[in-house]
């Protein structure tokens, strides 16, 4: 079988690179969507879809960062308070940027920033950029449908409408979902399963800032508040340090993380105050008395489907209301901000303290969160830093620096505490393991030009668990390795290898008595090609191999991607043909995949597996954009496919 996978792994890469044609230049898989992987493999409890669904909406409508607005250069949401200003500043002093090349030279910039900002900005004048005062209006439309031979809450037909108009002074939006197998009905629902949306108002006096509707926010380091969910644990990323603070309206499909009420921002960027109030219908499980009368939920649920009993139970089934202010102040070099935050449940949590993972797990109706961040320095040196308590929990606290001695080394360095019973049900700093709470580390990285043309970034975290956790009923550790090169000789070529090393401790398998623990280890090696052998060629070949420990698996994948661009007719082609081979779910393997507008698509391979996707986009005004997309997936388990169409109007 493995001899059989080999050739024709080898014969549909040979035969890749045979095709002629004229092709043109596939999306870029940055640095950001191969960590995504890396990250992926690791958990099965980090969930991207609202920061991927984020960047897929800056990368339809660019930010124009020539026009020298802090408000527009401040949606790239992974810049801080201080990038965002040195950018904006630059442009309003020197002009406009005419190369990439310039922002690496920038206080606060690097190459590792400037490569994650390349896909989202436009460097158009603000002259060029025009557009009509009644402003732009996108209309979205996406429908996608998966078939096999299993019986799942999978299969079925995933619907998805939104609609989004932004003006200088006045945006809004809508997002209606149906995920498989949920109805379309009014019987105590607004149709679609899922609806959300948001009018904002953008001021240019006192008010900054208000949304009425759906909104998310993050403030500081994400200790007490980041419902963006920005950093999570990109080990290799240009910085550890949060985003820019920010009340942002909500468009993704992600159905519970989020807050539905009202915020008011007053002031500008160097002080402030922001309120913001909340009532939402989150989904939990619930827990009922002798009468089958809801007493307590057991805990939140996350996920957003709801098609079987204990889903349906469960949807909707809790009210979270939330009230809050922030305030910040600060100057060039130093800004700092105090939050304060109370959460009230319209029913008690009460989680099963039978299982290890609970011991330290929140347990009533209110949560009143506080915390307090700064940061400072200048070009060469950023400091950094959040604490923050829960009543009832305890404390947690994080701090680090990025500093760039040379234009071509920067360093980053971030220590984490997070006590065990330290609770915060919107928090999303960074740190390795899932959760508020439980969790202290140390983590470094280093992003060096090691010669003309040749990038190098290495990265390591070390971190402990005191509390028990799942599959853990003691304290125990963990740390994770990344070594990442990157050579890039001419534009039409580039070359990428990266090692990823992580470890975890958990409870040996025993029938009875105390569980001794066992290191489980991973290892992955990556390879990613990219080649425009002519004007208009790129290929891009992929491979990538695991080892698990101590169970011995292993896993290999082998994949192919091409574009193809029609002259005469604006028509688009996407082709992947994938080869996998694992020994199971342990040493599974993650590609990313290009896919519609505003979506991704990132699927789990394991098993002897073949994948195949075909996409098609026609483009027939600068307004309007169709995409169908059919993939399927062979394995041992039978023949999964699926099939999407998507339709796109701005106006």
């Amino acid at each position: 079988m493995k001899r059989l996978v080999i050739l024709r792994a080898a014969l549909g890469l040979w035969c890749m690179a045979l095709i002629q044609g004229c092709l043109l230049c596939q999306e870029v898989i940055t640095g950001f969507s191969e960590s995504v992987e890396d990250i992926l493999a690791l958990t099965d409890e980090y969930d991207p879809a609202s920061l991927l669904e984020g960047l897929s909406e800056l990368k339809e409508y660019p930010v124009r960062i020539n026009g020298g607005d802090e408000k527009e250069i401040s949606r790239l949401f992974f810049l801080t308070e201080f990038q965002v200003m040195v950018l904006a500043d630059h442009v309003r002093k020197n002009g406009s940027v005419i190369t990439l090349y310039e922002l690496a030279l920038l206080p606060a910039f690097d190459r590792n920033t400037v490569m994650l900002m390349a896909p989202y900005i436009s460097l158009e004048s603000p002259g060029e950029a025009g557009g009509k005062g009644y402003g732009r209006t996108t209309v979205t439309l996406t429908s996608s449908a998966r078939f096999s031979g299993e019986d799942n809450d999978t299969e079925g037909v995933r619907s998805l409408f939104k609609v989004r108009h932004e003006r200088e002074l006045i945006d809004f939006g809508l997002t209606a979902e149906n995920d498989p197998g949920e109805r379309f009905t009014f019987r105590s629902a607004p149709g679609t399963d899922f609806l959300s949306g948001y009018l904002g108002f953008r001021g240019k006096k006192i008010i900054d800032r208000v949304i009425v509707g759906d909104y998310a926010l993050r403030f500081g380091e994400g200790v007490a508040l980041n419902s963006s969910r920005w950093m999570g644990s990109w080990l290799s990323s240009p910085s550890f340090m949060s985003g820019r603070s920010a009340a942002m309206p909500y468009t993704s499909s992600e159905e519970n993380d989020f807050f539905r009420g009202i915020c008011i921002a007053i002031g500008d960027v160097n002080s402030g105050v922001l309120l913001f109030g909340s009532s939402n219908m989150i989904d939990a499980r619930p827990l009922y008395d002798e009468d089958s009368s809801v007493t307590a939920v057991s805990n939140l649920v996350r996920g957003g489907v709801h098609v079987t009993e204990s889903q349906m139970a469960a949807r909707n089934s809790l009210t979270e209301t939330v009230a809050g202010l922030r305030l910040t102040t600060g100057a060039d070099r130093i800004r700092g901000g105090v939050t304060a935050m109370s959460t009230w449940f319209s029913q008690p949590i009460l989680p099963d303290r039978s299982k290890t993972e609970n011991i330290h797990a929140f347990e009533g109706d209110r949560l009143l969160n506080l915390s307090a961040d700064c940061r400072a320095g200048t070009g060469p040196v950023l400091l950094f830093a959040e604490a923050a308590l829960s009543l009832p929990g305890s404390w947690a606290a994080t701090a680090g620096l990025r500093a760039k001695p040379s234009g071509r080394v920067t360093f980053n360095l971030l220590a984490r505490h997070f006590s065990p019973d330290y609770h915060a049900f919107h928090a999303g700093a960074y740190k390795a393991g899932s959760g508020s709470g439980n969790e202290t580390g140390i983590a470094a990285s280093l992003h060096l030009e090691a010669a003309r043309h040749l990038f190098v970034t290495a990265a390591a975290d070390h971190y402990r668990i005191p509390g028990p956790r799942y599959r853990s009923a003691s304290s125990s550790y963990g740390s994770r390795i990344e070594i990442k090169g990157e050579y890039l000789p001419r534009d039409d070529i580039s070359l990428r290898l990266s090692f990823t090393s992580s470890s975890r401790e958990y409870d040996a398998a025993s029938e009875t008595g105390i569980a001794s623990s066992v290191i489980h280890a991973r290892q992955q090696v990556g390879f990613v090609l990219n080649y425009g052998p002519a004007a208009g060629v790129r290929l891009t070949t992929r491979a990538s191999a695991s080892a698990i420990t101590p169970s011995g698996e292993r896993g290999y994948l082998l994949c192919q991607d091409l574009s193809y661009s029609f002259h005469r007719v604006p028509l688009r082609l996407w082709f992947r043909y994938l080869l996998c081979s694992t020994g199971g779910w342990d040493s599974r393997l993650y590609a990313w995949e290009n896919d519609l507008l505003s979506s991704f698509s990132v699927p789990a391979l394991y098993g002897e597996a073949t994948r195949l996707f075909l996409m098609l986009s026609w483009k027939s005004a600068e307004k309007m954009e169709a995409r169908v997309k059919y993939a399927f997936t062979d394995s041992r388990n039978g023949l999964k496919q699926e099939v999407k169409g998507q339709v796109r109007i701005s106006f």
